[in-house]
């Protein structure tokens, strides 16, 4: 596949790509079918000195308004889709949705990646994120993943070249691309798998903004776990007690039914979303003396 500037589209609006509903336009944009077409495209943008980003599910982002320079590939290569049964493991392109790995493992009758039900976004920026819910993340289910390296070459790795962290790999600092990722599932019973699944939704419908309002996921992390315990303290609670839930600036403001949501009431900007997110912390910060961390990433000049 050889692609050239003219088989670029130009100036393509992608607050539609994105779950938050905002930003400006990609000066360049390809839409990648097939892992041969992500390939090609990426390839295409190093090869000419392009700055390019590499946009999936569109969930965890504040786009600029401003847009962004070069070229803004989306992936959406769905070309490979396998099931081993006998290992109980399965590869799919990273394009795919992480819903579609979890309706697959239900069809499947396969235990293991229930927990992520009603998460937005890829396969390929789950794991770029370490991705999670309830106690699991990709981190432990992924087995291995066929990346594209900085070089061009195409190579297969282990779950250990991640270094996967709380919402973290090593994706977020060095320029590998997620072609395909195979994962291991458990033996399971389909009725219960399914049970767990609606179960999770449920919570998630009653304390998240419906997939209507702009919203990006969990603005920050949650926060490292208190000495002697466990489990990480919800960032939540925490901009809760700081009177988040009553803060607003321009057309973004926190989500009424939980504190670690900021949305977009429809004429937010992604310097609207930047400037509340720096009141929040500020709050935090001077009532609790705790730096809160941004989960979502900014593209661009935010």
């Amino acid at each position: 596949m050889k692609l050239t500037i003219d088989n670029l589209k130009r100036n393509v609006p992608l607050k539609n790509l994105v779950t938050f509903k905002l930003g400006g336009p990609a000066e360049y944009f390809y839409e990648a079918g097939s892992t041969d077409g992500l390939t090609a495209a990426i390839e295409f943008a190093r090869q000419a000195g392009m700055p390019w980003f590499l946009l999936g599910g569109g969930s965890n982002l504040v786009i600029a308004d401003e847009g962004l320079d070069g070229l803004v590939v989306h992936n959406k290569a769905s070309d490979l889709k396998h099931v081993d049964h006998e290992s109980r493991q399965v590869c799919l392109s990273s394009g795919l949705e992480l819903e579609f790995l979890v309706e697959l493992a239900h069809q499947l009758g396969m235990s293991g990646v229930e927990s992520f039900a009603g998460i937005p976004g890829s396969i390929g920026g789950a794991i770029y994120g370490n991705a999670g819910a309830y106690g699991r993340s990709m981190a432990d289910v992924l087995v291995d993943a066929q990346l594209l390296f900085p070089d061009g070459s195409i190579q297969t790795v282990p779950n250990a070249f991640f270094q996967f962290d709380y919402r973290s790999s090593r994706l977020k600092k060095e320029p590998y691309v997620i072609l395909s990722a195979k994962f291991q599932l458990e033996p399971g019973n389909r009725d219960e798998i399914k049970a767990k699944m609606e179960d999770i939704i449920e919570q998630r419908h009653s304390k998240h903004p419906s997939y209507e309002i702009g919203c990006a996921g969990s603005f920050f992390r949650n926060l490292p776990p208190l000495p002697g315990e466990e489990r990480r303290r919800a960032a939540g609670g925490v901009l809760e007690q700081a009177g988040a839930k009553s803060m607003s600036f321009g057309g973004a403001k926190v989500f009424a039914n939980h504190a670690n949501f900021i949305i977009n009431e429809g004429s937010a900007t992604a310097s609207d979303v930047k400037h509340l997110a720096d009141m929040l912390k500020q709050k935090v910060l001077k009532d609790f003396g705790i730096e809160l961390c941004e989960e979502v990433l900014y593209v661009g000049k935010v």
